[in-house]
């Protein structure tokens, strides 16, 4: 039995970055959707409500879809 120590590390490296990727586009998505909720106090928001629910919008959909996409492979 051998090991593919370079296919692993490629592995481990792309899980990585997939993770990475996947829990800033919903953490931006959440903001995007913060930016909708009015303040009772503080600054204004950086965003508009409209601009940050298409934000949310986008973000949280890019992130759906490389989730479905890793299925996607699993389960090919």
């Amino acid at each position: 039995m051998s090991i593919a120590w370079g296919s692993l590390g490629l592995v481990a490296i792309v899980s990585f970055a997939a993770a990475i990727v996947v829990t800033a586009l919903v953490s931006f998505g959440i903001v995007g959707l913060a930016a909708r909720a009015p303040r009772a106090d503080g600054p204004e928001p950086a965003l508009s409500p409209g601009a940050g629910t298409a934000v949310a919008a986008v973000c949280l959909t890019v992130a759906v879809l490389i989730v479905l996409y890793g299925l996607y492979l699993i389960v090919a």
